[in-house]
């Protein structure tokens, strides 16, 4: 009798072929549709569309058996929509599909251009009176003379 063919397994764990952004279920890549990545209770992730088929009926509530471990999950009240994402997973599928926000530094000057090496002075306002602090050998603030000196030798 022939046997079916089965991916095998590579040194990571996964089939042969199937990348980590796919479902092991359908092998379809995830996406921010129909296929969003669904963590199972158990840390398992699936596509939403199997997910969806997994859901079944038991004992007056509806569960989703992982078909990795066999633990059941209980399906939310509104439906496997409700459960939570693999963020890791979507963040990735988000990064690859949308393009970059953040643009590239250049530190290269433009050509052409001329080197900023000092501020233009229009920008810089002028400053007012600036604070008189004492001098070495000064008492007070301000006085302008020398009113403190330390005595040159001991009376007796």
């Amino acid at each position: 009798m022939l046997q079916p063919e089965v991916p095998q397994a590579s040194a990571e764990g996964t089939a042969a072929g199937i990348r980590r952004g796919d479902c092991i279920i359908c092998y379809s890549a995830y996406d921010l549709t129909a296929h969003l990545p669904r963590r199972l209770y158990c840390g398992h992730t699936f596509c939403q569309a199997c997910v969806r088929r997994l859901d079944m009926p038991a004992h007056e509530q509806r569960w989703i058996p992982c078909p990795q471990c066999r633990q059941s999950t209980p399906t939310p009240r509104g439906g496997v929509a409700m459960l939570d994402l693999d963020l890791a997973a979507f963040l990735a599928i988000k990064a690859e599909r949308e393009p970059s926000r953040v643009e590239p530094r250049s530190h290269m000057p433009v050509k052409g251009s001329v080197p900023i090496t000092r501020q233009p002075a229009v920008f810089c306002p002028t400053l007012g009176p600036q604070p008189h602090f004492p001098q070495p050998g000064c008492c007070c603030w301000g006085c302008g003379h020398l009113c403190w000196n330390p005595p040159s030798s001991p009376e007796v």
